[in-house]
């Protein structure tokens, strides 16, 4: 489906924590050739309007700076901010029967941790 899927460094911590599912756990730790984790540069400085989880923000500012075919987020919040910042986005189910084939990917998970 994509040919690239970038995930900033917070969503892979999200994605391999201990209570994430073991299935889940697994497949991001063998990273897979198409998943590559990328470091968010300004996190700290970077303000939004209201506040987001990590994962999002971090998110959200990588698909800023790689300029992705879709931005894969859920949380209705991140998803506004990141129209907002003229982001093409989509929610998890949109991208299962997408329209068209897809190039690359940035994504976000919601963090259980808040």
């Amino acid at each position: 489906m994509f040919e690239k899927v970038f995930v900033p460094v917070a969503v892979h911590e999200e994605l391999t924590d201990a209570r994430t599912p073991e299935t889940v756990r697994s497949r991001v730790l063998s990273l897979p050739a198409w998943f590559e984790v990328r470091t968010v540069q300004g996190t700290q400085a970077t303000t939004f309007p209201v506040a987001l989880h990590r994962g999002e923000r971090e998110a959200i500012l990588l698909a800023e700076a790689l300029r992705p075919d879709v931005l894969l987020i859920d949380e209705q919040i991140g998803r506004t901010i990141a129209l907002s910042r003229n982001l093409p986005v989509s929610g998890t189910l949109g991208v299962l029967e997408p329209p068209t084939r897809w190039g690359s990917l940035a994504i976000s998970r919601k963090s259980s941790t808040g």
